[in-house]
């Protein structure tokens, strides 16, 4: 644990993932009593990377883990919002650390319910939706030549296809155990399949499951917040009667759209007609259309003559 500290490399991916492990968690735990923030700021964090990267969590399960953790980092910042004495730079985490979590938790939750949506039946990796192959390839590129171009990017591409496929073999061989044991660099896992359970994968919770998940990690919050006295609200109620009413009055018109308001015909009506006028122009005006499209054209026939020569030298 002190070389994760001291000397460490900044693009030690193991390192980053040991922090949140759950024996630095429990080594914090029992050696730092006075520090339960800590400890609870780890698991928190922790929880969110887990529900990407863990290969055996059921998606229900990865629901309530993020939904917990929202809720944690959203009571937090509220309790430093209405302290008198507490302010956001220096008793909270970052700004572009809350929104990167912020962001990260809200668009692991929409995948689960769009994949559950589009493709019920098909298993959904979570692992595999994020840039780490990215990462990867452009890794292999700059092992074979530190700065380049893109024309040059182009040209190394069977070069950097046969290094990730050699690495890929390596790792299916046993080296990943001796990778482990490494102190810097990268550490690709997308590829890992070890604890894969397809068909739990393939399994998506309902809308009312899902609700109720979310009330659970709200509870959960709540009880990781209230042991460092901070007070969580409580979830709004909502009549789903009423607001199905509203929706409904909100949805008739009862002119059947034959009459309009004093309102449709002022300016909404003359919005309308100025909306409509833009579009007509932009249609009629294809010459800055065309432009754009040249110039276009002419970047990437740039591009193709200078790979042309590169490859006939």
């Amino acid at each position: 644990m002190k070389s994760d500290i001291i000397g460490v490399d900044k693009q030690d991916d193991r390192a980053a993932a040991r922090l949140f492990s759950s024996a630095v968690i429990d080594y914090a735990s029992r050696t730092l009593p006075g520090e339960l923030g800590l400890v609870i700021y780890l698991f928190i964090v922790g929880e969110v990377i887990d529900a990407q990267q863990n290969r055996t969590l059921t998606h229900a399960e990865r629901v309530k883990m993020l939904w917990r953790s929202r809720f944690f980092l959203e009571g937090w910042r509220q309790h430093i919002l209405n302290h008198p004495l507490y302010a956001l730079h220096t008793h909270f985490i970052t700004r572009e650390l809350y929104d990167i979590l912020s962001i990260f938790i809200n668009a692991m939750l929409l995948l689960i319910v769009t994949h559950r949506d589009y493709f019920p039946d098909v298993p959904l990796l979570h692992w595999m939706n994020s840039t780490e192959t990215c990462e990867h390839f452009f890794g292999c590129a700059r092992k074979i030549q530190k700065d380049f171009t893109f024309v040059e990017w182009i040209l190394m591409i069977p070069k950097i296809s046969a290094l990730m496929a050699g690495e890929l073999r390596s790792k299916m061989k046993g080296a990943q155990a001796k990778a482990a044991s490494s102190r810097f660099g990268y550490h690709h896992s997308y590829f890992d399949s070890r604890g894969v359970d397809l068909a739990n994968l393939a399994t998506f919770p309902s809308d009312d499951d899902i609700e109720a998940l979310i009330r659970v990690a709200h509870v959960e919050a709540q009880s990781l917040l209230g042991i460092l006295g901070i007070h969580l609200q409580a979830l709004p109620v909502v009549d789903e009667e009423q607001f199905a009413r509203a929706l409904e009055a909100l949805s008739n018109d009862p002119d059947d759209h034959d009459t309009q308001t004093p309102l449709q015909e002022g300016p909404s009506a003359q919005l309308e007609q100025l909306l409509q006028d833009d579009k007509a122009h932009f249609l009629s005006g294809a010459s800055v259309l065309s432009n754009d499209t040249a110039l276009t054209n002419a970047g990437i026939d740039a591009t193709a003559t200078v790979i042309h020569d590169h490859l006939r030298l």
